[in-house]
């Protein structure tokens, strides 16, 4: 499905969102009358007022705005009081948003129009699906289970792999909270498979996308499938400007892409405007770092491993699914 024709149907969504909200106003306002009089003759009062001040304008009579301004809220206030007093929330009859930025409608901006943060995050959502069953949403710091890691020691290392993980967990939270303003905006996360590398990326960029900013989500392969296709025809654009310009990139899965000739100058291309736009990237990866020397070309490497900008975690232990097998 083509970006349009997602964002009509999301558009769709967004209009049912708008009257379910709506008729739960209708409701909260019926509740608030029946359990509070005080409160039905205010919300009257103001009604009243309003009608009046639009009667006035429509038949061409000045109206004093200022002291229009100052009776609502007047009234808000007195609204605000009664409903506590009558054992409701204060803003109990406030209008119901679930994004407040554009008032669900998908768009801000005054008066040029523009995608609003929510609507752009519910595009990358769609596009995200599929790059790994289940897309992103499905992990969240609320389901880390270090009790699942071994806690018997690890010859050759200093810690248990359930320490480490337990240090790895601080670190990742640490890293979505303090985003975007972390000390080093990218990670790289590298180790053998079954270790959590990816749960964990899915948990930071959970809770990065509860904070209203966008993430993409792309496995190695399907990153250089979308600079291919966008290079060669534009069919990929807008998937090409998601992995540019999205917040925060997660790039899956490294070193199982094609290696072509032009594989490094993709890869190249990518993490070098996203650096110099100061844009986040977590990288994870089956690969130790000389494998990744082997494979990549220096320049590639110097972008991916920049100890300035970038803080590199291993993970190590034994592999959870065949654990659990």
């Amino acid at each position: 499905m083509d970006t349009a024709s997602t964002i009509l149907r999301l558009l769709g969504e967004y209009e049912q969102v708008r009257l379910d909200n709506q008729r739960e106003g209708q409701r909260r306002e019926l509740e608030a009358r029946e359990k509070s009089a005080e409160v039905a003759q205010l919300l009257d009062a103001r009604r009243a007022l309003l009608t009046r001040s639009m009667r006035q304008a429509f038949s061409g009579r000045r109206i004093d705005t200022q002291e229009l301004q100052t009776q609502v809220e007047q009234i808000n206030r007195d609204v605000r009081a009664e409903l506590v007093h009558a054992g409701f929330a204060p803003d109990y009859l406030q209008p119901i948003y679930r994004c407040p930025a554009c008032r669900d409608t998908g768009y801000v901006g005054e008066p040029v129009h523009e995608l609003c943060a929510c609507m752009k995050q519910r595009i990358m959502d769609e596009e995200n699906r599929g790059e790994r069953k289940g897309g992103l949403g499905e992990h969240s710091f609320e389901q880390f289970n270090l009790s699942a890691f071994p806690d018997d020691t690890i010859p050759g290392r200093r810690r248990s792999q359930r320490e480490h993980m337990r240090l790895i967990e601080r670190a990742a939270r640490r890293y979505a909270e303090d985003f975007p303003e972390n000390e080093k905006p990218n990670l790289i996360f590298f180790g053998p498979p079954g270790l959590g590398k990816t749960f964990v990326a899915d948990c930071i960029a959970q809770r990065v996308m509860e904070r209203a900013y966008l993430v993409r989500r792309v496995t190695a392969y399907r990153l250089c499938e979308i600079m291919r296709k966008n290079q060669f025809d534009g069919s990929e654009g807008r998937a090409a400007e998601g992995v540019m310009e999205s917040d925060l990139l997660m790039i899956d899965d490294l070193g199982t892409e094609p290696q072509t000739k032009n594989t490094s100058v993709y890869l190249f291309q990518v993490l070098n405007e996203r650096n110099m736009n100061g844009r986040h990237t977590i990288i994870s990866t089956n690969l130790n770092p000389e494998k990744m020397g082997a494979m990549y070309e220096e320049r590639v490497i110097s972008r991916m491993m920049d100890c300035r900008i970038t803080t590199a975690i291993e993970f190590y232990g034994r592999d959870l699914r065949l654990m659990k097998g």
